[in-house]
């Protein structure tokens, strides 16, 4: 009884630090995607600026 107790502390100290990671990664791919996903624009502005001087 007293294995299993202390087996089930680790897992559940274990999947809660595997579970950060996964949130922490999925908001990472989040923030690349909306960081891509705007780029495009922000360069074409950045190069127009560039071309009007």
């Amino acid at each position: 009884m007293q294995a299993s107790l202390v087996f089930g502390a680790s897992f559940m100290i274990g999947s809660s630090i595997f579970l950060y990671i996964v949130a922490l990664l999925i908001v990472l791919a989040g923030f690349a995607y909306l960081t891509y996903r705007t780029s495009p624009k922000g360069k074409a502005r950045r190069e127009e600026r560039r071309n009007r001087r």
